[in-house]
């Protein structure tokens, strides 16, 4: 009777964790003179993972050659297509899963004319409009997705400041997890 009630205990809290929410938070600042990227994992308000990276400390003392750098683009195009499509499958996995709480993405831009700033801050309304249609399409929104360009036309300026919260289920999380690494792989055999 107790290991009944012990083993019933522990599969009831088995299945709390498993329908239980992670919340990831992360937030990149970039300008002329920073770039940072900070990323925060939440289980039960308790910061399981904090992260803060700084893009522009990250420097390669590597020198290469043209030799070089046209073998390395030779070698990853190869079979390029099939590595779009696995990508592909695999965001379509872990986005289907994801729900955005939150998205803030907010910039200022100015190339020092008007006419390049027009055209500068044009593009970047594409591109934004074009990630969050595409996020959007495969994953679900329960916020608003606050986005912003203001054009400086007549300075120098980039600064751009995104924000988000997204909510996964821990047991859709290893569920993709594991669809992710069985999947790909046998694709990749059968190919062979």
């Amino acid at each position: 009777m107790v290991i009944g009630i012990v083993v019933i205990s522990l599969l009831v809290v088995c299945m709390v964790l498993l329908c239980s929410n992670i919340y990831i938070n992360g937030s990149a600042a970039v300008n002329l003179h920073t770039q940072t990227v900070d990323i925060k994992v939440y289980f039960y308000r308790i910061c399981l993972f904090k992260r803060s990276i700084d893009l522009m400390n990250e420097e390669t003392d590597e020198k290469h050659s043209l030799q070089d750098i046209l073998s390395m683009i030779h070698k990853t195009s190869h079979d390029l297509p099939r590595k779009v499509s696995d990508f592909n499958e695999a965001a379509t996995i872990i986005l289907s899963r994801l729900r955005f709480k939150k998205w803030y993405w907010h910039t200022h831009i100015g190339t020092g004319e008007a006419h390049t700033t027009g055209i500068a801050g044009g593009g970047l309304w594409g591109a934004k409009g074009t990630i969050v249609g595409l996020i959007a399409s495969k994953s679900q929104f329960q916020c608003e997705p606050s986005l912003a360009v203001t054009p400086s036309f007549n300075q120098k300026q980039l600064n751009s400041v995104a924000d988000c919260m997204i909510a996964i289920r821990l047991g859709q999380a290893i569920y993709a997890l594991l669809k992710i690494i069985w999947k790909l792989p046998a694709r990749r055999q059968a190919a062979i």
